[in-house]
């Protein structure tokens, strides 16, 4: 008798289906999409004073224990996961159903483009029309060429646009979870349209593709919602609530990490250059020069460090006082810091104003635009409005046809200190403005990377892809001075 029962208990135990072995009874498999779309936004945020910003060569760090001037670029970031997150999302959206969840499926398709987009524009060509497809048995997704998936991420973002012009139009939809807007699908709308704007302006050496179309798609936006302020800017903004909402650069020795981060030369002299007042308000006078007292009026008091001197002289100097460091009291005593903005109304306006100076705008002067970014950005540091047009008055500042590039560039580029993530130095390496420095600490043959390698792990599990794509692009080589598509 006791060996039938346990003949019987195998048998139903054999009966047992693996998906049912291998649940999780402590790990929840359904999420309300609010809870999923917070999370989707959270992991967009880029931080100040990281990488991207020094790479820009908007600060330096002295001592390499905290990161160095190298610029020997490892792997890239994917975000594979993020972009399971939004299949996740629409997925719970379409389990609720109903007329509600609509919004939930145009965000998606919106951080769809941001994630890919982020992707590409750090190696070049990877999976898209194939990824995240292992449950239809491809585990080895083919790469798709760069300019496929711009183009794959321009319908994407039509299609955000287009479904949010339509709920907009019909009633007052909103989303719940939603982080940085609070739900509010007209900003949605203006944002996902300077989001393209964005990825037009990076497109500008393919002008002349007429698949892409980017005059023609640049023109038809400028007719639609766009932000009109910096109440309209995807920004994260910093509380004192909880340790975990605190400033990232927030510290309990704010002039101990100033001295570790001495701002860049490229960034000052450009400040100094155009006579601009933000200096003032983002650094210190060089105590060097001025041991009996701080002229925080005067330009000739502020000295930035050179990206490419080597890490020990820097250190030297730095604790000489050589150098302007950020102003700590601005930066770094506060939890509440400063938003960091991931896409702001300053952009957009020296977006619009680079697509009218390169011609693909007619009709209207660049110089609106031009002026209208600038006010933007000095008014993120609360500057009055007669500093502000004096600041415009200036000759050097004035906006001229024949250098006009040159100068809406070099503005974007002061606008996007500690913001933006990754876009400054993206904005540099497709146009060359403002001019990097290099020297004995570059560790890349003087050279400033175009990318960054493939992760890793793309050599373990999707090789025969990898190898193809690198063939594609560089010769088979994953060298991070290999030109994309993008930039060719």
């Amino acid at each position: 008798m006791q060996r039938i029962c346990m003949l019987l208990l195998m048998v139903c135990t054999g009966c047992i289906k693996m998906n049912d072995l291998k649940k999780n009874p402590n790990k929840a498999t359904i999420a309300p999409p609010a809870v999923v779309l917070s999370g989707i936004e959270q992991s967009m945020f880029e931080k100040p004073w990281g990488d991207a910003q020094r790479h820009a060569q908007y600060y330096c760090i002295t001592y390499s224990y905290y990161g160095n001037q190298s610029y020997d670029f490892g792997a890239a970031s994917f975000y594979y996961s993020a972009l399971r997150n939004i299949a996740q999302l629409e997925k719970e959206a379409g389990r609720i159903g109903g007329d509600q969840m609509r919004p939930y499926y145009a965000l998606a398709n919106f951080l769809q483009a941001w994630f890919y987009i982020k992707m590409t524009a750090q190696v070049g060509d990877i999976p898209m029309s194939e990824a995240m497809k292992a449950e239809q048995g491809i585990d080895r997704p083919a790469y798709d060429t760069q300019r496929d998936i711009y183009l794959q991420c321009l319908q994407l973002l039509q299609r955000a646009h287009d479904t949010i012009a339509i709920l907009n139009a019909t009633r007052h939809y909103t989303v719940d979870g939603d982080i940085f807007f609070n739900g509010n699908l007209k900003q949605w709308q203006k944002l996902i349209n300077a989001f393209r704007l964005r990825v037009l302006i990076s497109l500008s050496n393919k002008a002349g593709d007429p698949q892409l179309a980017l005059k023609e798609t640049f023109a038809s936006i400028l007719k639609l919602p766009l932000p009109e302020s910096n109440q309209d800017n995807l920004q994260i903004t910093y509380g004192t609530s909880d340790v975990s909402n605190y400033y990232p650069a927030y510290t309990l020795t704010p002039e101990a990490d100033a001295k570790r981060s001495p701002l860049g030369a490229t960034y000052i002299n450009l400040l100094k250059a155009l006579r601009d007042p933000r200096l003032f308000i983002v650094a210190l006078p060089a105590a060097i020069d001025n041991a009996d007292s701080l002229h925080n009026n005067d330009f000739s008091s502020y000295r930035g460090a050179a990206t490419g001197t080597l890490q020990g002289a820097l250190n030297d100097s730095a604790s000489k006082g050589f150098f302007s460091l950020p102003d700590y009291h601005y930066w770094f005593s506060s939890p509440a810091g400063h938003p960091t903005i991931l896409l702001g109304y300053a952009e957009v306006n020296f977006s619009i104003a680079e697509g009218i100076q390169r011609g693909w705008i007619h009709d209207v002067p660049a110089s609106n635009y031009y002026e209208e970014g600038i006010r933007a950005a000095m008014k993120e540091y609360d500057l009055p409005s007669d500093t502000i047009r004096k600041y415009l008055a200036q000759p050097v500042v004035q906006y001229q046809a024949a250098t006009g590039l040159q100068q809406i560039l070099q503005q974007k580029y002061l606008a996007f200190f500690q913001h933006a993530g990754w876009e400054a130095f993206y904005n540099q390496r497709r146009t060359g403005i403002p001019a990097f420095i290099t020297g004995p600490s570059n560790q890349n043959h003087g050279l400033i990377p175009r990318r960054w390698t493939y992760p890793a792990s793309e050599s373990i599990d999707n090789l025969p892809h990898l190898t193809a794509a690198l063939k594609r692009q560089y010769n088979g080589a994953d060298n991070i001075n290999g030109v994309m598509w993008l930039l060719q």
